[in-house]
């Protein structure tokens, strides 16, 4: 058991610390970050990078968020969101959260989608765009840490205040409204540890796009808290995928065709691997722990076939985000890292404040 379970974490490590070309998955080397992001703590080489944490400014409680207030503008500010994708509930939620906010304040909100996190290059066009239509400021989840930051440095050059949410940008002009995402996976190793108990067992990580900052982190901030704290849980296979459910299933059958016997699930993101896809074998038979409260997962907290997931609260970054730029354009002092929570929410928190705030807003 103790040599199967170091082999799979060598395995593990590996494909951690490879990133392919796009956001598929696959594995290539991985460049080494040159540079660390506001309020970032670490080493040196890559598998460093990966575990600097972030020096939070604040940290406000999920009920803070709830109750987030925005200031008054000085003016009819004009703000860009860039995003990732609008493809998925999560970069909905996001671009919900900021253009409510700017309904709610009397600012324009101007929404920029890239195509994936294989996409700085389009970031940068987009930049470039909306400084030409006169932007006051720009909010930002990047499409790559560093293949980013030439977008935010020509955003600077211009006197454009740069405010980065999701995943983190490597330059420290930025103001950052942000998640830890190490320490979220540490967050999902303790919570599967609890709900194992003492029995323990050998499971599968869905680890996402293998070239994205957020789930590389979440992975390796997972494989460490294993391998530091919880000797009886053993990691039998990582792969990395699209955020792709269907990608994410290929993934999830393969590795159970090899390693059949499995007493847990965990993923960066549910989407990736849908409750309701995987085979019955497995489906609510086996403790499934992960992040993102939209409706589906509701609906598979409710039908069993999800223990718990983690809030990630795009709404609020959303919100966040817009907030924060308001208060920066009015020449208001702003915390450089302003770290969000990530409530664990199961069946039981259904229905409450903290849980609907995490949601689009039905009609």
């Amino acid at each position: 058991m103790k040599t199967k379970r170091l082999l799979a974490l060598a395995m593990l490590l590996a494909l951690v610390l490879v990133a392919c070309g796009d956001d598929g998955g696959g594995t290539t080397t991985i460049e080494e970050p040159g540079g660390e992001a506001p309020g970032t703590t670490g080493g040196d080489s890559a598998e460093d990078a990966l575990r600097q944490t972030l020096a939070c400014d604040v940290s406000p409680t999920a009920e803070e968020l709830v109750d987030y207030q925005l200031s008054e503008p000085n003016e009819a500010y004009d703000i860009t969101l860039l995003q990732v994708s609008l493809a998925g509930y999560y970069y909905q939620a996001i671009d919900y959260g900021a253009h409510a906010a700017g309904e709610e304040a009397g600012v324009e909100v101007t929404t920029l989608a890239a195509e994936g996190y294989a996409s700085p290059d389009l970031q940068l066009s987009q930049v470039e765009d909306a400084i030409s239509r006169g932007t006051d400021a720009i909010v930002m989840a990047p499409s790559d840490i560093q293949g980013s930051v030439p977008a935010v440095d020509l955003a600077v050059e211009a006197g454009i205040p740069v405010v980065n949410i999701s995943t983190e940008v490597a330059q420290s002009d930025v103001y950052m409204v942000m998640q830890d995402d190490y320490v979220l996976g540490q967050m999902l190793a303790d919570r599967l540890a609890e709900v194992l108990g003492d029995d323990g067992g050998q499971g599968v990580v869905i680890a996402g796009p293998a070239n994205a900052t957020w789930s590389r982190k979440r992975t390796l901030g997972f494989s460490d808290q294993v391998a530091a704290e919880y000797p009886n849980i053993e990691i039998v296979a990582a792969p990395t995928q699209l955020v792709d459910p269907a990608e994410g299933l290929a993934s999830f059958e393969d590795a159970v065709q090899a390693f059949p016997e499995i007493d847990w699930i965990v993923s960066v993101h549910y989407f990736i691997l849908q409750p309701s896809a995987i085979p019955a074998e497995y489906q609510g038979e086996i403790p499934y722990v992960s992040f993102g409260y939209e409706p589906d997962s509701i609906a598979a907290l409710e039908g069993g076939t999800l223990d718990s997931v983690f809030a990630i609260e795009p709404v609020s970054m959303g919100r966040v985000g817009i907030g924060t730029a308001i208060s920066l354009l009015n020449g208001e002092d702003q915390p450089r890292v302003n770290c969000l929570p990530a409530p664990l929410f199961t069946v039981d928190e259904i229905g409450t404040p903290v849980a609907d705030n995490e949601l689009i807003e039905e009609g």
